[in-house]
């Protein structure tokens, strides 16, 4: 299995007998194969088992309308990068390193990486410098924007690490502290479980999920943390923010009749809007804002023969409007968009499947056509692409 493959889906898993290709895992930073209005029984749910995120709404987080292109932060364009090895490949440039990368974030003034133990560095003109480790190196996860980069660091009980490249400001918040209900010693960090997540960095607001819901603030200006209020009965998942609109899967429990029985199911949703509760649909099961938050690069989950692997389509378009323009270059089976590189391009792996031998390439596409161009022709197993997440 390709490193990409394990850095951008986690939780898929279809048989393909020849070659032994794993090709599970749906969408590695947390993504748990949401399906808009995909509905999951649920028999004798209790309401106790709901999460849901109550508390003030952050009034920075302004609606599309209200904002103002010549106030929003800069646009930095960046080339597709990866990496191989200990060696850094952006646009042309080659970066040497003397760390063995398992997970890479690119910001205009460095790079971030871990190895494959889970120890965070950064790279800056050339030079590598431990600067933390991840809580989890199994599924540990570097998030940023631009130079901000945040972290759940293994440090005492569980440590929230946000670091500015460009400054080297930096700022460490205990797990313990953050408000709300403590959560377990024991799982500070784990994701999925009680412990604390990254789910997005904006600018230099970084959220963070965990058992008491969503919470946001610029921790490096010192701010205190504030949970996002979600609609009653609803769990937000957090994907990704840009600019001020949250894309997330919005999770509620519904009663169905069945042959005369109640049964709880749960109903998932992808979303975006300026709050976790002044929302819009979308199509697709998840997906990534561009940098000014105005568009969005979304994909879904297709299944087919069992022989064969599922695969991914992508769909580009306006967050605000209902037409999508879909992404499908010649010859390819799967495509799923991963990074935004400005906001005009985004990077994406496509991959080309039959029963006995199987392709991925990773591509440079165009929002406003959806046309494609080759940058990584045959992904080899040890490439590691600029998703945060930690490959094996």
């Amino acid at each position: 299995m390709t490193g990409l493959l394990t850095d951008v889906m986690h939780d898929r898993a279809d048989a393909l007998d020849a070659p032994d290709l794993d090709v599970a895992a749906m969408v590695r930073d947390g993504e748990h194969r949401a399906g808009r209005r995909r509905v999951v029984g649920l028999v004798g749910l209790t309401a106790a088992s709901l999460v849901i995120a109550a508390g003030i709404t952050l009034p920075a987080l302004l609606s599309g309308d209200a904002r103002d292109a010549d106030v929003s932060a800069p646009v930095v364009s960046y080339d597709l990068a990866y990496a191989v090895g200990s060696t850094i490949h952006d646009g042309s440039r080659t970066v040497e390193t003397d760390v063995r990368i398992s997970a890479l974030v690119q910001g205009p003034s460095g790079y971030v990486v871990a190895d494959p133990q889970g120890r965070v560095h950064t790279v800056v003109d050339g030079e590598s410098t431990q600067v933390g480790q991840l809580a989890e190196t199994d599924r540990g996860r570097l998030v940023s924007d631009d130079d901000v980069v945040a972290w759940v660091d293994a440090a005492g009980a569980g440590t929230l690490s946000v670091l500015d490249l460009a400054t080297g400001d930096r700022v460490d918040v205990p797990v313990a502290e953050l408000p709300g209900e403590p959560v377990s010693r024991n799982d500070a960090g784990r994701i999925g479980g009680a412990g604390a997540h990254v789910a997005a960095v904006d600018g230099r607001t970084v959220y963070v999920t965990d058992a008491r819901g969503v919470m946001a603030w610029d921790a490096l200006d010192g701010e205190d943390p504030a949970l996002l209020a979600a609609p009653d009965g609803v769990e937000a998942q957090v994907l990704d923010v840009r600019d001020g609109q949250v894309l997330q899967v919005a999770r509620a429990f519904e009663a169905r009749e069945t042959d005369g029985s109640t049964t709880m199911v749960q109903v998932e949703e992808l979303r975006v809007g300026p709050d976790l509760q002044d929302t819009r649909s979308l199509p697709g099961v998840g997906g990534r804002l561009s940098p000014d938050g105005r568009r969005a690069a979304l994909y879904d989950l297709v299944s087919r023969r069992r022989d064969l692997p599922s695969y991914d389509t992508t769909v580009v378009g306006e967050v605000s409007g209902d037409s999508w323009t879909s992404v499908a270059p010649r010859g390819v089976d799967s495509v799923l968009a991963y990074q935004w590189l400005d906001a005009d391009t985004f990077a994406a792996r496509a991959g080309s499947y039959t029963a006995d031998s199987a392709r991925e390439d990773l591509l440079s596409c165009e929002a406003s056509t959806g046309d494609c161009t080759v940058v990584v022709r045959g992904v080899p197993d040890e490439l590691v692409p600029a998703t945060g997440w930690m490959s094996p």
